[in-house]
């Protein structure tokens, strides 16, 4: 008798559990994908401001390139630079 009571408070129990822990991994996924994308577009900015050095004698011109990738970067591809396209490479790259 006692054992008919208590099966439908774990049943309920075992079901918010399942609930808390599916919705509640949706949310980082979502902050992690973008983290990952804001991650390969400063690695793009970064080899392009080394094949800038290798190529331009004028390291003050790189060095504004890659600042602005960077700021490209940050704003999820809001503010425009030179290197833009660092940002949507790294869209493409999922």
């Amino acid at each position: 008798m006692k054992q008919r009571r208590v099966v439908p408070h774990i049943l309920g129990f075992v079901l918010v559990l399942f609930f808390l822990t599916a919705f509640s991994s949706a949310v980082p996924a979502a902050e992690e994908d973008s983290g990952t994308k804001i991650s390969k577009c400063m690695d793009c900015c970064t080899n392009k401001k080394l094949v800038c050095f290798n190529l331009n004698p004028d390291r003050r011109l790189c060095t504004a390139f890659y600042e602005e990738c960077v700021k490209t970067c940050e704003s999820e591809g809001a503010v425009s630079s030179d290197w833009r396209d660092c940002w949507s490479e790294s869209d493409d790259q999922e």
